[in-house]
């Protein structure tokens, strides 16, 4: 027998037992190593969802606040030194929140001002000032907005208007859809499109938008853009008539 160290004692399979054992050691630390990993995605995902859902709470809070400040603005000079001085920190809801409020202020110079800070606003991304906005610029009557907001003091533009009421719908704005749609109804600079026009008159229907349902419905009744359905029809004008609109009751009382 040759001298030299002793055999090492085999395992099953004539594998030595100390390296199973270092094996089983290797596989216990891998396997604290990926639980902790687990732990650590498992919190950072459970303080990202927190994260956000105090994120939310709070830009909920700033805009009940914004709100309040704008519906004082007109008659408590103190609401509108805080919404300037919001806006004047480049705060684009503020900026939107202040050119509002101008712009119902009467006189030519707060109008002039409020046009200026919707712009601020837009260009931080604001879609309220883009709407409001479009508005502003649309070349028909702008009435029956469904919103009850109002716009003025710059000249139709239909361009201006097909720019902000586009980036303003992009964002989620309703009001902008159903501005859309009489956009591609009219043409105003464009082919007039009627599929698109019953398309975003759907969207803002069913965010609730009354003359949006109201047109909706008549092109279900026309055919226009869409396949004719007078059930459809009936449904939207319904709909709309339960919000008040008159011309939906009208349209219901001849039929």
């Amino acid at each position: 027998m040759v001298a030299g160290r002793a055999a090492r004692p085999l395992a099953a399979g004539g594998v030595p037992r100390t390296s199973v054992a270092a094996a089983r050691v290797a596989d216990s630390h891998d396997q604290r190593r990926l639980l902790a990993a687990v732990l650590v995605a498992v919190a950072v995902a459970a303080g990202c969802v927190g994260g956000a859902s105090v994120w939310r709470e709070r830009a909920a809070a700033r805009r009940l606040e914004l709100a309040h400040w704008q519906a004082q603005a007109g008659a408590d000079r103190h609401a509108l030194a805080a919404l300037r001085g919001a806006a004047q920190q480049g705060e684009a809801a503020a900026q939107a929140a202040l050119g509002e409020a101008l712009l119902a202020g009467g006189d030519a110079a707060q109008r002039a001002e409020g046009s200026r800070w919707l712009r601020d606003a837009a260009e931080g991304g604001d879609a309220r000032a883009h709407f409001l906005l479009g508005k502003a610029a649309f070349p028909g009557d702008g009435a029956d907005s469904g919103d009850g907001s109002e716009a003025g003091g710059t000249a139709p533009d239909a361009a201006a208007a097909w720019y902000h009421f586009a980036l303003a719908a992009a964002a989620g704005d309703s009001g902008a859809a159903y501005y859309l749609g009489l956009l591609h109804r009219g043409g105003y600079g464009r082919a007039p499109d009627a599929a698109s026009a019953a398309r975003w008159f759907g969207v803002a229907a069913d965010a609730g938008v009354a003359p949006a349902m109201f047109m909706l419905a008549n092109a279900y009744r026309d055919g226009a853009g869409v396949a004719r359905d007078e059930r459809r029809a009936q449904a939207w004008y319904e709909a709309a008539a339960q919000r008040g609109h008159a011309a939906a009751i009208r349209a219901l009382a001849r039929r």
